[in-house]
């Protein structure tokens, strides 16, 4: 606040006196007057302390779902499928069904590409033999549409061109070995991939047992058309096969590269009798692929999964004793088929590499 001073002069003027002497002109001062202003300072509006809204409190978000496969539900007109105690570790590739083929063969989407992919370790039947469409059929059900995962064993394709691939599903089933389980296909061993080989054949032994699929009785819950066996007709002139060749002899494998140099006396096929009685085979005959390479068996009970080997040129009595007793390697390594015939001249199974 400021006080301000202010001073007045005051001037007395006095008129002229009758004889017209001019009267001096007194200036009287006046006291100095203070005036005192006082400044009323307009107050100024308090400074607005700046008001933010509040941070909202994140609230949390809410977890993040965990993706959960939902297993595949099982076909409810199949056994509840087989899940393998052994089930194998190694890293896997992962595809979708597009098409089903036949019973071991599928076509698969992978990385936007197609593939066709054929079981490993089984077999089933061919289109135009009997139990083909069931076979088909049982497969479709298993896997058409899905998911599944495809393990490698040894070799990365067949001669076609087919991925060769042990194949599961997202709820763990062994497809392969489901559909030996099953009955609707056999074993096939193709070497070197042979991881399983052990594990297919209890299967196939308890499928036969229990007469499902191929083996002559439904699945049990199944409601696939049964597999009834159709006798095959019969030369006139040859006489009808005794009772107890109702079994089912394979060629189940042929180790087709010897180590033997030049010669490769160790190659040999085996075969199996895969059915519930013992089978005579005397007078049926093993062919190498061409004609004149044939071993024709002497008299011999194949007993119910009996496995016997026939060798180029050695002697194995542990494994029957058969021998072709050539000089000179029979197995085309380059791919191959093996055939093997009754004593009827009926071919009973075929195998190729």
């Amino acid at each position: 606040m400021k006080a301000i001073t202010i001073v007045v002069a005051m001037t007395i003027v006095v008129g002229c006196a009758g004889n017209g002497n001019v009267i001096p002109t007194v200036t009287v001062p006046q006291p100095a007057a203070t005036s005192t202003l006082t400044a009323t300072a307009t107050p100024l509006p308090p400074t607005a302390t700046p008001t933010f809204p509040p941070t909202p409190t994140a609230k949390p978000l809410p977890p993040t779902p965990t993706s959960t496969l939902t297993p595949t539900p099982t076909p409810t007109n199949l056994p509840t499928p087989l899940l393998p105690t052994h089930t194998p570790t190694p890293a896997r590739e992962t595809a979708r069904v597009t098409r089903v083929i036949d019973g071991d063969t599928i076509e698969i989407e992978a990385n936007g590409q197609s593939y066709p992919v054929r079981y490993i370790g089984m077999d089933t039947p061919e289109k135009g033999e009997l139990f083909f469409s069931e076979a088909a059929e049982a497969n479709r059900q298993l896997v058409e549409g899905k998911t599944v995962f495809l393990e490698k064993d040894v070799s990365e394709t067949d001669r076609y061109g087919r991925l060769l691939r042990y194949v599961y599903l997202e709820d763990g089933t062994f497809v392969n070995a489901e559909l030996v389980r099953l009955g609707y296909a056999q074993i096939a061993t193709f070497p070197p991939d042979v991881k399983y080989q052990d594990f297919f054949l209890q299967l196939q032994t308890k499928a036969r047992n229990a007469g499902r699929g191929l083996w002559g009785k439904p699945a049990p819950t199944a409601t696939l058309a049964p597999a009834t066996p159709t006798p095959l007709s019969q030369p006139t002139d040859m006489p009808t096969p005794p009772p107890q060749q109702v079994g089912k002899v394979i060629i189940r494998t042929i180790f087709y590269d010897g180590v033997v140099p030049r010669v490769e006396s160790d190659e040999y096929a085996e075969i199996a009798n895969t059915a519930n009685a013992s089978v005579n085979i005397g007078g049926w005959r093993l062919n190498a692929g061409d004609p004149g390479q044939d071993f024709v068996f002497p008299s011999f009970d194949l007993q119910p999964d009996q496995v016997c080997r026939v060798y180029t040129n050695e002697n194995h009595p542990e494994h029957c004793g058969f021998s072709f007793g050539s000089g000179k390697a029979l197995w085309n390594n380059k791919g191959d088929c093996g055939y093997l015939y009754d004593a009827n001249g009926m071919e009973v199974s075929r195998y190729c590499y």
